[in-house]
């Protein structure tokens, strides 16, 4: 069924909310203040979802993308605003977030820290088999708008430009790879998943040894801001121990917790372990010691053993967030004084936020939101908790 309607508001994900009969219907691609038509996909009690079938009457901020492949690909929800009004509407989705879901009226959420680029800060991209079998050299692609149909481009405008070349290559898959990570280094070098290899990039004038089966932030300008804002707080802090939960290859404590006296690293990965010795060795700075292992069960072992007030934590979680228990146990158990959290995606933090304070040990001081993924639904967010 085809419906009319008019858009209010811009909601986390990048869906443009309107009413019908009083039921919110969420529309890929709609902006506020735009009257539309809009094809009815899913009609739930309480909600629905309708597909954009055209602008009516468009709204003052409307742009046309600059991505020909915007309509099949699906990887960037926001080419159509101005990115001005792009990191507005992020600044009051993670505003309004907060207030929802933890329901802090005194949290102070900072201004949005701009990329230096919107377009071509990538680093680092990855690509999708599109033939099946193995042997064959093949285009790869990205995962289309529909989450299955890859979609072959000749070129990302969020990538940098020495990646161009990956996108309209022939690639010779293994039979177990369904897809593959292309990486640059500080020169600009491209190397893949493929197989294990050791490179350096730049980060806030920090040269870091890193995996190419490893983690690694994927806009490094970016990074180097969440580390400079990071350093900041350290210092006002003056912590005697730092512990670094889910470090990868150490890249936080090197860039923001020189004058910290015991440091350690928590990590999993075995292609950033090595390298976290390898960059603090390199960089002159102390290091107390590293945990391998899952940090769910090496961190709270450690820090019960090891009880220390004094004590930062750390945590840049991979992009599912902490488990259930390892939240638990931050509400609960540590003497820490201070807790700092990163996280790539917002609603996955307000749950573990909303764990760890449910206690009433913690609260928020700060919180940070970081554009890392210009022209994407996504913001990285940087949030300060301290000890009540």
């Amino acid at each position: 069924m085809d419906i009319e309607l008019t858009i209010d508001k811009l909601v986390f994900g990048g869906d443009g909310l309107g009413f019908v009969n009083g039921k919110a219907c969420f529309v890929e691609g709609a902006l506020p203040q735009e009257k539309i038509l809009a094809r009815l996909l899913v009609d739930k009690a309480n909600y629905s979802k309708a597909k954009l079938i055209r602008v009516l009457v468009p709204a003052p901020e409307r742009v046309k993308p600059p991505c020909p492949y915007i309509e099949r690909c699906g990887g960037c929800q926001y080419q159509h605003l101005p990115y001005a009004e792009e990191l507005r509407w992020k600044q009051n989705q993670v505003r309004e977030s907060f207030d929802q879901v933890l329901k802090l009226d005194t949290v102070l959420i900072e201004s949005v820290r701009t990329s230096p680029k919107e377009y071509g800060y990538r680093n680092s991209i990855s690509l999708h088999r599109t033939s099946p079998g193995s042997g064959k050299p093949q285009r790869m692609g990205f995962i289309g708008r529909d989450n299955h149909s890859k979609v072959l481009i000749d070129h990302c405008l969020l990538a940098g430009e020495s990646l161009k070349s990956v996108f309209t290559a022939l690639h010779t898959l293994k039979r177990s790879e369904e897809k593959r990570t292309f990486k640059l280094d500080e020169k600009d070098r491209i190397l893949t998943s493929e197989e294990e290899k050791l490179y350096r990039v730049n980060v806030g004038g920090v040269s870091l040894w890193t995996s190419s089966l490893g983690f690694f932030q994927n806009n490094l300008a970016v990074t180097g801001l969440i580390g400079a804002q990071l350093e900041e707080w350290v210092r006002a802090i003056k912590p005697g121990r730092f512990l670094d939960l889910y470090a990868g290859v150490g890249t936080f404590p090197i860039l923001a917790a020189r004058e910290v006296p015991e440091i350690y690293c928590f990590e999993e990965n075995p292609y950033s372990t090595g390298c976290i010795r390898r960059n603090f060795k390199e960089t002159g700075m102390p290091l107390t010691g590293v945990l391998t292992g899952k940090v769910e069960k090496t961190f709270p072992r450690f820090l019960l053993a090891n009880p220390k007030p004094e004590t930062l934590i750390f945590l840049d979680p991979p992009r599912q967030g902490i488990a259930s228990s390892l939240a638990n146990f931050l509400a609960k158990e540590p003497d820490a004084a201070h807790i700092i959290f990163l996280a790539c995606d917002l609603q996955i933090l307000l749950r573990d936020l909303r764990m760890i304070l449910a206690a009433s040990r913690y609260r928020i001081r700060s919180v940070v939101p970081f554009d890392m993924f210009p022209r994407t639904k996504h913001i990285e967010l940087l949030v300060w908790l301290q000890r009540i």
